[in-house]
């Protein structure tokens, strides 16, 4: 029997072992360490009171992290993260704990949800769109590193992520954990690579990691810059990594596929109305 609760006081160590086992055989590779782990529900404002598991025999056997703030001008409730232990999948776990989660942000004064599923994973959408959920974007996720010449990095500067102000670079509204509000919780973990020109900017946000979160990009004139910043950070890291950029901005994916960046998964947004549970 399950026992569902939320994680206020949960140790690290545990959420972490559980994390790693419930991804163990995800699509992508997200494995965790403990400091990545609480870095990551930092940034995206991970509310543990907010928070659910689900407990057999007192060992945490599944989790749905929330984060709480503003965002598309109302309170609402992100998905941060929800997983499940292998060996206690099929049995009910997962839609019963996304049912006690919503029916705990109903009393709360949240007014909407939202997550992201990655578009392969059928069982996942079924299920949230059984509950309501609608589709309110799509998003592509690249990786790779620049390929071509685009000449030295003299006008290449790295400011601390500090110095800029509190708004988006980018043209398009960012995802959630990708917005600079929460990019500031843990603002040390990131950086501005900025190339200026006479007639505009190009601008990258970076994390320690090698991803990428925010790019300042408006059109074919700024190709040359953006190669030029995106092949000095190809020499800085292994891999580059384009977290969530909408399917929309197809001149700006078209322009990363060919500087040698590629789509490794795409994803929907979500959306839910608390008065559905």
């Amino acid at each position: 029997m399950h026992v569902y609760k939320n994680l206020e006081g949960v140790n690290f160590k545990e959420l972490t072992a559980t994390w790693n086992l419930a991804f163990s055989d995800y699509i992508v590779d997200m494995e965790m360490t403990a400091d990545r782990l609480e870095a990551y529900f930092k940034i995206t404002g991970v509310d543990y009171r907010l928070s659910f598991g689900a407990f057999c025999d007192g060992t945490l056997v599944g989790m749905l992290m929330n984060s709480v703030d503003t965002f598309k001008g109302k309170k609402v409730a992100y998905d941060a993260m929800t997983g499940v232990v292998p060996e206690h999948r099929g049995k009910r776990l997962f839609s019963e704990l996304f049912e006690y989660t919503m029916n705990a942000l109903k009393d709360s004064d949240i007014t909407g949800y939202y997550l992201e599923v990655i578009q392969t994973n059928e069982k996942a959408f079924n299920i949230y769109s059984g509950r309501g959920g609608k589709i309110e974007r799509e998003f592509s996720c690249l990786k790779g590193r620049a390929s071509g010449d685009f000449g030295g990095s003299g006008d290449i500067r790295v400011l601390p992520f500090s110095d800029f102000p509190d708004e988006e670079i980018c043209l398009y509204e960012p995802s959630f954990s990708n917005r600079v509000s929460a990019m500031r919780r843990n603002e040390d973990d990131y950086k501005v690579a900025l190339f200026e020109e006479a007639n505009g900017k190009t601008s990258v946000i970076f994390n320690t990691q090698g991803r990428i979160t925010q790019v300042l990009y408006s059109g074919t004139q700024d190709k040359e810059a953006l190669g030029a910043v995106l092949s000095y950070l190809s020499r800085k890291f292994k891999v580059l990594e384009f977290s969530n950029i909408p399917s929309t901005e197809t001149g700006l994916i078209k322009e990363l596929s060919g500087l040698g960046f590629n789509i490794f998964v795409e994803q929907y947004e979500m959306s839910f109305g608390l008065s559905n549970f």
